[in-house]
């Protein structure tokens, strides 16, 4: 359990600091890289997928927390948009977990079962 944790945390560290360097194209990369690295692990794809939400989330309120004012702007861009504040966030993040989610599983489809263990 305690592996389990320090590789979703070690992989939530990846997604941040890749969307951080690169932007969003970061998020599908580590993802099929993780779905690569790790085929044959259980929920592959959902373990990417909250990794990549969670590096979102931090990215979105960690700045709020130093005085960033993401709220309220998230808020006036929602009223510019024309839609709800709800639906701007929601969008946010179902973008990244999307992303995440469908690269780990594609890879890990493509590679194929671990066969080394037989």
């Amino acid at each position: 359990m305690t592996r389990t944790l320090l590789r979703l945390a070690l992989l939530t560290v990846a997604f941040a600091l890749g969307t951080y360097a690169f932007g969003w194209w970061a998020v599908p990369a580590v993802a099929a890289a993780w779905g690569l690295m790790n085929p044959a692990a259980p929920r592959t794809a959902v373990r990417a997928a909250t990794a990549a939400l969670v590096a979102w989330l931090l990215l979105l309120f960690v700045p709020q927390i130093f005085g960033a004012p993401i709220v309220p702007f998230g808020i006036r861009l929602s009223a510019a948009m024309r839609v709800p504040a709800w639906a701007l966030w929601t969008a946010e993040c179902a973008f990244p977990l999307a992303l995440a989610w469908s690269a780990a599983a594609l890879a890990a489809a493509l590679r194929g079962p671990d066969r080394s263990a037989h």
